[in-house]
């Protein structure tokens, strides 16, 4: 399971591993069975930078008004110099997800609330990293800044990169930061 801290100040990731015990219980007959299963565990979509395989471990939304709109989040590995672009051309992302797993992975995005009641909402763009004409972020993650669960209904192969958008609206609450930490998770469709 890799998670990001996200202060926007933002972050995230995963592996998601589930046990599952059964245990027969007897109710009058002499031929009762134990029962076990082990689901395998899921691997992980790796957040990495922009450019590099380098994990990442915080999204950062700079300051700003209230009410305002954030384009601009930047990570910890490529830094505030190197923050997210939305352009008709030239888009980058804030990260990259690679799906290190042997098979196809579907994505979800998991948030949880943002603390001080900070954001309103967030949005998301995951498309190839070859896209690079994103402009406009505008698939929901969270509609009130509250957790929530995502099926992107996007699938990644072996080995493949997805590049993703984030964009958060400020609520009307000054003065304050929070954080809140999304997670990505990979299904197998």
């Amino acid at each position: 399971m890799n998670k990001i801290n996200r202060k926007p100040i933002i972050g995230f990731f995963i592996a998601f591993s589930i046990f599952i015990n059964i245990t027969g219980e007897a109710i009058a007959a002499a031929n009762d069975a134990t029962q076990e299963a082990t689901t395998a565990q899921a691997t992980t979509i790796n957040i990495v930078g922009k450019a590099a395989d380098t994990t990442i471990t915080t999204i950062t939304f700079p300051e700003s008004a209230p009410s305002s709109t954030i384009s601009t989040p930047y990570n910890n590995v490529d830094t505030s110099g190197d923050p997210q672009v939305l352009a008709s051309s030239d888009s980058e992302p804030v990260v990259r997800l690679k799906n290190t797993h042997s098979g196809t992975l579907q994505v979800w995005l998991e948030i949880t609330t943002w603390s001080n009641g900070i954001v309103s909402s967030e949005d998301y763009e995951l498309v190839d990293t070859t896209t690079t004409n994103i402009d406009e972020v505008n698939d929901v993650l969270s509609s009130d800044g509250n957790a929530n669960s995502v099926d992107t209904a996007i699938t990644m192969g072996t080995g493949t990169y997805k590049a993703l958008y984030l964009e958060l609206v400020l609520s009307s609450v000054a003065g304050q930061t929070g954080n809140s930490t999304i997670t990505v998770l990979g299904e197998t469709p």
